[in-house]
């Protein structure tokens, strides 16, 4: 990742810029607006107008933080292997900033938002895009299914990401349908499910991978 600005993510920490002044212009003063949303998908916590405008800003800056800190805790070299994943994960964080702003001014000026809904519609496209850049990474230690199995073969780093990856895209398509029309209070389990089996799948797979890689070497070696 020679470097993190683009074109995309300026826009995007422009249109946070913008979104959070416009709140301070438009949300009435005194007003306490939601920061938290139970399971049911109520509002459980609130926040002063201020504290709730700037907590996507806070959350923006620590995202940008982690990855300005990412060249010293990590080799050049495992950073270009994972630039990709690391890209989408970077960029969708920044965008998902500049939507909880958004989202939130609307909540201030008397807009009726399912925060719940926005917020899973967000990680379903954050999981498509992810499961598109997964499968460009190699071998490293920053970005991916980071085990054993794949770490020491590259050839099973690559054939974990592209199945991973094509479970990514279907879960993340699926949870984005079921969140236009299932019942706020299952979506958290919809959420989970979405995210987790194909992560769970596709360490089987690394798993089964090297198994087989395995029992082929030793046929080799009988023959």
């Amino acid at each position: 990742m020679k470097t993190l600005l683009n074109p995309l993510r300026i826009a995007l920490l422009a249109g946070l810029g913008v979104a959070v002044v416009a709140g301070f212009i438009l949300v009435p003063a005194g007003e306490m607006l939601p920061v938290h949303w139970g399971i049911s998908g109520a509002a459980d916590a609130y926040w002063p107008k201020e504290l709730a405008l700037l907590g996507p800003v806070v959350m923006a800056a620590l995202v940008w933080g982690m990855f300005l800190l990412l060249p010293k805790l990590a080799k050049s070299a495992e950073l270009d292997a994972g630039r990709h994943p690391l890209g989408v994960v970077l960029t969708a964080l920044t965008a998902l900033a500049l939507l909880i702003a958004v989202a939130t001014v609307l909540i201030g000026v008397g807009v009726e938002v399912n925060m719940v809904q926005v917020l899973a519609i967000a990680i379903g496209a954050l999981m498509t895009f992810l499961g598109n850049a997964i499968p460009k990474s190699r071998p490293n230690s920053v970005a991916g299914l980071r085990i054993p199995t794949t770490l020491r073969d590259a050839k099973n780093w690559q054939a974990t990401h592209r199945f991973t990856g094509m479970l990514l895209i279907g879960g993340g398509v699926l949870l984005v349908i079921v969140a236009l029309v299932a019942p706020v209070g299952a979506l958290i389990w919809w959420l989970l499910a979405c995210v987790l089996l194909p992560l769970a799948a596709g360490v089987l797979f690394s798993l089964g991978y090297a198994r087989q890689a395995g029992s082929r070497r030793k046929s080799g070696r009988r023959h």
